[in-house]
């Protein structure tokens, strides 16, 4: 069967079809290409364990540090995640263009992880994946929930669609389930059966319970207190914010239900320095800082606003927008929060794909002016991405922040005519040079 005409296919007739009866039929043949694609490269999965990390926000981070941990223990470490690639000691950053990589991709990556000796492959698994039978017949030993916000429900039309979705990733029973205790969808994945769940959060009860942190710039310091205060962990973690504190308490629960000491998981953690994309520092020379950051839905961005805010001296100047062809319910919140947490707001296109990309800013401009905030904000309307940017870096200057989200470390744009190459962070760069 030649699959990349069919792809082609697939994509003129889906205008065609309505969306959920699309999805039902294509995702048959998504489960072929899957047992093909293992076949084809021998079943690769069959020679190692895995770790699978799901959940809307912080997925990356999180597997990114799962794999430092387990480089740490002196295992041979896989990953794929959206920003980084892992083959035993060889890494790179992802140009795959999907979360999840096809499965031809995946297998092809699989097979090379089989030829390199890894023992674990540490993986972020999306929930369309999880729908298309991307991650047939592997078998996660250890499954991870971050969190569960608005996101996807374009495709998954409710949030219990979207919940149910990344339960798949707990229904073949892993060896260790970990679980966000704060998260408020927590006991609708308590439910799922497993020989060890382990909890994480601040809550009273959580088997690795976050306390005593203290914020930096730059950083933060955090103790782990391990199953009711038995032991403790303090770890300085290289990578700023309360999320990323929670990115690595989920990476703790991982990996000492995985049997890795704490002193190992501690100097682990603290290895990692950056996560491209991840609030990425560009630095050519220029007064302002600037961070380029993947945050593309409301929670998310509200977190590296407030991330930023801790150690901002002036104003705080963000390039905003939404996509098209995805929930459209999350574009007057990225306007709202945008404007409730910048001084300057820049609205650009983003990744229209198919939709026109007028009406995308418009609901963004029109989030903006639901802002509950007291102090003048600057809204501009730049349609161009790359003018968008070199307009917000010119009015940054000493102490002020710019700050560009939506696409992070991603190598390309949903665009009407397709995918074209992109890079925001290059970008940023010619226009600072």
């Amino acid at each position: 069967m030649d699959f990349k005409k069919y792809s082609e296919i697939k994509k003129k007739i889906k205008p065609l079809i309505p969306t959920a009866v699309f999805n039902k039929t294509v995702n048959s043949f998504h489960l072929l290409e899957s047992v093909v694609a293992s076949a084809r490269y021998g079943f690769p999965a069959r020679s190692m364990k895995f770790v699978g990390v799901t959940g809307t926000n912080g997925k990356t981070t999180t597997t990114n540090m799962i794999a430092a941990i387990l480089d740490e223990a002196g295992y041979t470490v896989g990953m794929n995640s959206t920003a980084m690639l892992q083959v035993g000691d060889k890494k790179w950053e992802n140009n795959l263009k999907l979360t999840t990589a096809n499965p031809f991709q995946l297998q092809k990556l699989l097979k090379d992880m089989k030829d390199a000796d890894v023992q674990w492959c540490v993986m972020e698994v999306a929930s369309h994946a999880l729908i298309q039978h991307r991650v047939w017949g592997l078998k996660f030993d250890t499954a991870v929930m971050t969190n569960l916000t608005r996101d996807h429900l374009d495709y998954h039309g409710t949030m219990e669609n979207y919940a149910a979705a990344k339960g798949k990733l707990f229904e073949h029973h892993p060896d260790v389930m970990v679980l966000n205790r704060d998260d408020e969808w927590f006991d609708f994945y308590h439910k799922y059966e497993t020989f060890n769940e382990i909890s994480y959060g601040t809550t009273t009860g959580s088997d690795i319970q976050i306390s005593n942190v203290k914020l930096y710039s730059k950083g933060s310091l955090i103790e782990f207190k391990v199953l009711g205060k038995q032991e403790t962990i303090e770890v300085g973690l290289q990578l700023p914010g309360k999320f990323n504190v929670y990115n690595a308490a989920a990476a703790v629960a991982a990996t000492y239900g995985m049997g890795i000491e704490l002193d190992v998981i501690q100097g682990g953690l603290e290895s990692l320095e950056a996560v491209p994309g991840r609030m990425e520092i560009i630095d050519e020379g220029q007064a302002a800082t600037v961070i380029v950051d993947y945050a593309h839905a409301p929670d998310a961005l509200e977190n590296v606003l407030s991330t930023i805010r801790m150690s901002l001296q002036g104003r705080l100047i963000a390039v905003i927008g939404a996509d098209g062809e995805r929930d459209p319910g999350k574009r007057l919140d990225i306007g709202r929060v945008a404007a409730e947490g910048c001084e300057v707001v820049i609205i650009t296109d983003q990744e229209p794909y198919g939709d026109d990309p007028a009406p995308i800013r418009q609901a963004v401009l029109e989030g903006t002016k639901q802002a509950e905030t007291d102090k003048a904000v600057v809204i501009k309307e730049v349609p161009d991405r790359e003018e968008a940017i070199k307009k917000a870096l010119g009015y940054g200057k000493k102490g002020d922040v710019v700050l560009v989200t939506g696409l992070g470390s991603q190598p390309y744009r949903g665009m009407n005519e397709g995918k074209i190459d992109w890079d925001d962070r290059e970008v940023v760069r010619r226009a600072l040079r």
